[in-house]
């Protein structure tokens, strides 16, 4: 979980939750771990009318489907929702087939217009470059808290510890003086008896 303040994008948290790793026989090929989904929380922005101010971005990678949830308008208590599922390509072309089934909505205005293929189209394919965008976010902040871990292993491996100068039982410095004091002493001692 990160959690961000005053960025232009109003997004307030990104959760990143992982599956387990299958393990495999062979060479590893990673240290990843697989992500199984990718939620993005985001504050109010009040320059965006509500139903189009995205709340909640939800990216559920295993099942390819993605999940918006919308701000609330004023005087409602229930969020406008769309579920897109992922496009898949057409074997002879290459082209993403993008049909009305694989949107799932719920407005709260009844007024609200069918959005047109077109515009589904435009926003499946922003989202799928922007859960690409989340993904390499994801991995970042990874490789952050890896090498911060890294660090602190190191770090506690090359502890030095300070000994205070009042501790003159672990203070060498101290115990050479004491040492060198008591030495002293016994020497005048020595002297004084040689004298008298």
């Amino acid at each position: 979980t990160e959690h961000y303040c005053d960025r232009d994008d109003c997004l307030t948290k990104r959760l990143v939750n992982y599956t387990k790793r299958v393990k495999k026989f062979g060479p590893a090929e990673g240290n990843e771990k697989p992500v199984n989904q990718v939620t993005e929380f985001y504050s109010r922005d009040p320059s965006i009318p509500a139903d189009d101010d995205i709340a909640e971005l939800t990216f559920l990678l295993n099942e390819e489907k993605i999940f918006i949830k919308h701000h609330l308008q004023d005087q409602r208590i229930i969020a406008s929702t769309h579920e897109y599922l992922k496009p898949q390509q057409s074997e002879d072309k290459g082209q993403v087939q993008i049909t009305t089934d694989m949107v799932s909505s719920f407005q709260v205005e009844r007024r609200a217009k069918t959005p047109k293929l077109m515009h589904i189209y435009q926003t499946i394919m922003s989202l799928i470059e922007k859960k690409s965008d989340v993904l390499i976010n994801a991995r970042i902040s990874e490789q952050e808290v890896r090498d911060v871990l890294e660090q602190r292993t190191q770090e506690e491996l090359t502890t030095e510890l300070s000994v205070s100068i009042y501790d003159t039982a672990r203070n060498d410095t101290a115990k050479k003086r004491r040492e060198e004091i008591e030495r002293k002493k016994r020497d005048d001692e020595v002297e004084e008896r040689r004298w008298s």
